[in-house]
């Protein structure tokens, strides 16, 4: 049985050091599906560890958006998807 729910982080920060650090930080929870967005599976304390750990960061030159995806919707997928990501049978792209 899944553990969680499907979310997807993606930010848009100007400074590199910001920039790094916050990646290192998501980079733990989930799967980059691209330079900064990426996929996971949360439970409801990881979602609180995580949004803990991010705000810590005291974030000054850009933003971090956390989407939970509807497990209900279908997935539609194009192209080659990253190694490790989550497996295209897994809904997680809301129609």
């Amino acid at each position: 049985m899944k553990s969680g729910s499907l979310y997807i982080a993606v930010y848009d920060i100007t400074n590199n050091r910001e920039r790094y650090r916050l990646s290192k930080v998501v980079e733990a929870f989930g799967i980059r599906v691209q330079k900064s967005a990426f996929e996971m599976r949360l439970s409801r304390a990881q979602r609180e560890t995580l949004l803990r750990q991010i705000n810590a960061l005291h974030l000054a030159t850009g933003w971090v958006v956390l989407y939970r995806i509807d497990e209900a919707a279908r997935r539609h997928t194009a192209g080659i998807l990253p190694q490790g990501h989550i497996p295209p049978e897994a809904p997680c792209f809301v129609d």
